[in-house]
């Protein structure tokens, strides 16, 4: 699948079980900041670590995955508006890595960065189920 760096997150389409392994396989290269040829990366970021981040102390720019389980989701009597409660784990994932999921629910990755508005380029990432 293609992760795009200019998107906080990437639906895989996946649901995964808590315990369950999966392998995870990135190539590519993205730029932090559109324009800029020193903040480009790969898979593994780029090595530096801001407060502004998902994961502050991993590379920005790095790949990396969450899983979000639903617990519930209430509606607003007045507005009608659904407020979905969640409860989310982030991961470090990189160019190679071996994880076991650490809770029910969807699968999402994305790069280790909040400000996605400026980047350009994408990662190639394959995933399989490990044994």
């Amino acid at each position: 699948m293609v992760v795009d760096a200019t998107q906080s997150w990437t639906d895989t389409g996946l649901e995964v079980v808590a315990g369950q392994k999966l392998i995870f396989r990135a190539q590519g290269g993205i730029s932090l900041q559109r324009g800029n040829p020193i903040a480009y990366c790969g898979p593994e970021g780029y090595p530096l670590k801001t407060v502004q981040q998902p994961l502050k102390d991993r590379n920005i720019g790095a790949l990396i995955g969450k899983v979000v389980k639903l617990i519930s989701i209430e509606k607003d009597e007045e507005t009608g508006e659904e407020k979905r409660n969640e409860i989310e784990e982030i991961f470090y994932l990189g160019a190679r890595r071996e994880i076991y999921m650490p809770l029910d629910g969807h699968l999402y990755l994305g790069i280790n960065e909040v400000v996605v508005g400026d980047n350009s380029g994408s990662l190639r990432v394959e995933i399989r189920a490990g044994r």
